[in-house]
């Protein structure tokens, strides 16, 4: 009941952890949906994207709880 509301630092580390996610699984299936190959620097380009983004709304996190 005395929940607090979300702090601007929390919505932007959910927004960032959320696009990470996105990313990860909408990148691949763009390029199996125009019949295109999936190379091995599409899957790290993906990857670091991904988890660039990831640990960034992990900071985000760790910045509000600081």
């Amino acid at each position: 009941m005395g929940e607090l509301p979300k702090t601007f630092t929390e919505m932007l580390g959910d927004v960032f952890r959320e696009i990470a996610v996105l990313v990860i699984v909408f990148a691949p299936l763009d390029r199996w949906v125009e019949y295109r190959s999936y190379t091995w620097f599409d899957f790290w380009a993906t990857f670091g994207v991904s988890v660039s983004l990831f640990l960034m709304g992990v900071l985000f996190e760790k910045i509000r709880t600081a």
